[in-house]
């Protein structure tokens, strides 16, 4: 199955102190395993980054510790997603027809990725928001793991 993770369920999984990691993990060791096809923003790749490194934690993980977390549990498995620069012009477009601001233009940029990649499932801990900025079907596809 093609399954598309937010970056909210790719931090919970890489890290085990994380309160949503049991609920993260076993989705993430999906694609490992190659049960299912993970599909990630590339954009999720650079919000991991910036959490990783950033989380209120004692220690607090280094960039290189938050660079191979990153490596390991998304780049080796998962294929990433972009949109091209007219999809992104489109996108921003769109965006100030409808009124999204601040974050929640994030979360339409991540679901905009996931339908690029023909995703059945999206995995997010953020659903209210992705629901009220899904259009169509892919509505129906808006997990919490």
């Amino acid at each position: 199955m093609k399954v598309f993770f937010d970056t909210n369920v790719l931090v919970a999984a890489c890290l085990e102190e994380h309160e949503h990691h049991e609920r993260a993990w076993p989705l993430v060791n999906a694609v490992h395993r190659g049960d299912d096809l993970g599909f990630a923003s590339a954009h999720s790749m650079l919000e991991a980054y910036s959490i990783l490194t950033r989380l209120p934690r004692s220690p607090r993980l280094n960039p290189q510790q938050a660079a191979r977390l990153i490596e390991e549990n998304v780049l080796r498995k998962f294929t990433l997603v972009s949109l091209t620069p007219k999809e992104y012009g489109e996108m921003v477009l769109r965006l100030g027809k409808e009124g999204i601001v601040g974050g929640r233009s994030y979360d339409s940029l991540h679901l905009a990725c996931a339908q690029k990649s023909q995703a059945e499932r999206i995995y997010t801990f953020n659903a209210r928001h992705f629901q009220s900025l899904a259009q169509g079907a892919i509505r129906t596809r808006i997990v919490v793991p």
